[in-house]
């Protein structure tokens, strides 16, 4: 008997046939993800389990049969990071999805992987508590995509990204072996920091079966902005001098002409028909704090500009304002051919540069772009809109994205990680003694080769 039809036939008996699926139908639903690749990575076999354990058998039991695996949550990443893209056995978690403890003494929640990230927000939110990150998924991405990607946020401006919300991990390496890294308590510095090395390995390294997430109290107050700009550029030189003025926002969003237009019909409908770029201020706090730091921004930018300042007046006028901003990619995915969403981000006093570089390269190549996202942090998504018969201009394109991103002090990539997609750019940030360490780490973890192979190197 083949190896493959030997593990398959072990993992049917250990999990049951219905949890371990080679039926075409089935594994073709895990052939893509959101990043927009073309080609279907189809897996040999789908398994679904339901603990640690039986992730750990799946592991051991392929690992030494030299079958890769591959882990999965909701498949929402944007570079291919989830994709078979050698076969083998992939791990999805959608059935590791419970939220098995608040709590509220300790300010942490207790999870496995599959839980949905909105979920985890109403889970802290009903004990008066917050999770900050936010990914623009938030309702369909997973909380174990979530640290495997290390994902950010509008949120991360004031709060940060996953990675500091990462308490404990308990993980099953390649070889099946189960280890808890971390542990569930505000400081700790006994040993390696394994858990921020997991946090963004992006499923390179083993499988996140259970995370202790740190939280923090519900902030009391919120205030919202909506800043219309007649162009980025003027709106770009606001945030910076925001950041500046000491003023430090929950978040601080950018969309662009092309962003605007393609989510016209769920913005507000008073824009003022010159807006060439969108601002959205957010703070919370102490009410009178945060009226403080709206009046002083609003200053600011009046005095860059601004073309009118739109206050959300309740939480339904708040939700209709981030509901067009979170469903930009999604929008721009119905309105083009083919989308590739780059997250780069940048010292924020080069915020201005950087936007200017992004419609160079746009001019230069004839590649339309369309830039929105998290300007408050640096972390701009340049999305190039195009049809397949323009690859080789958007391989060009982002050549020199991702060059002049690295000449400006930034990196190619913020929060969707390397995966599959920017592989063959990574050379362009890190030199080859940098990622040969990298590798040799990986190594330490995964001997084989064999742990979501493909992928960052």
């Amino acid at each position: 008997m083949k190896p493959l039809d030997r593990l398959i036939l072990d993992l049917q008996r250990a999990l049951g046939e219905d949890r371990v699926r080679t039926d075409e139908e089935h594994r073709l639903t895990y052939a893509c993800d959101e990043s927009g690749i073309p080609e279907l990575y189809l897996p040999d076999v789908v398994v679904h389990p339901q603990s640690t354990h039986e992730v750990s058998v799946v592991a051991a039991r392929a690992y030494d049969l030299g079958i890769p695996l591959v882990p999965r949550g909701a498949g929402t990443g944007v570079t291919g990071g989830a994709l078979a893209v050698h076969g083998g056995v992939l791990v999805v978690f959608d059935r590791m999805n419970r939220i098995k403890e608040v709590q509220v003494g300790d300010l942490t929640l207790i999870t496995e992987p599959g839980a949905i990230t909105l979920e985890v927000h109403e889970a802290a939110e009903a004990e008066g508590l917050f999770y900050p990150p936010d990914p623009a998924s938030l309702d369909s991405c997973s909380i174990g995509g979530n640290v495997a990607e290390n994902a950010g946020g509008p949120r991360a401006l004031k709060y940060g990204v996953t990675k500091h919300y990462v308490l404990e991990l308990e993980v099953v390496l390649p070889d099946g072996s189960v280890h808890r890294f971390g542990r569930p308590t505000k400081k700790w510095v006994t040993g390696y920091d394994l858990v921020s090395l997991i946090t963004g390995s992006e499923g390179t390294l083993g499988f996140i079966t259970e995370i202790t997430l740190r939280l923090v109290p519900k902030p009391p107050h919120l205030e919202t902005l909506l800043v219309p700009f007649p162009d980025v550029r003027s709106a770009s030189v606001a945030v910076t001098e925001i950041l500046r003025a000491g003023i430090l926002p929950r978040t601080l969003e950018l969309m662009d002409h092309r962003a605007i237009e393609v989510v016209r019909e769920k913005a507000p409908p008073n824009l003022p028909p010159e807006t060439g770029a969108l601002l959205i201020f957010e703070q919370d706090g102490k009410e009178q704090e945060v009226w403080a730091d709206v009046e002083r921004a609003a200053e600011i930018f009046e005095k860059h500009g601004a073309l009118d300042l739109l206050a959300a007046q309740t939480e339904a006028e708040r939700d209709r304002l981030w509901r067009a901003r979170r469903s930009v990619l999604t929008d721009l995915q119905e309105s083009y051919p083919i989308v590739r969403s780059e997250d780069l981000v940048f010292p924020r006093t080069r915020i201005p540069e950087a936007v200017e570089m992004a419609y160079r390269v746009e001019q230069e190549t004839g590649v339309p772009l369309c830039t929105f996202g998290h300007i408050g942090d640096g972390n701009l998504h340049v999305n190039l809109l195009y049809s397949p018969e323009q690859q080789e201009q958007v391989n060009r394109a982002l050549q020199l994205l991702y060059q002049g991103t690295v000449a400006l002090g930034g990196t190619i990539s913020g929060e969707h990680g390397i995966g599959l997609l920017k592989r063959p750019f990574l050379a362009v940030e890190q030199p080859a003694e940098l990622i040969g360490l990298q590798r040799q780490i990986k190594a330490l973890f995964d001997p084989k080769g064999l742990m979501n192979p493909g992928k960052i190197f």
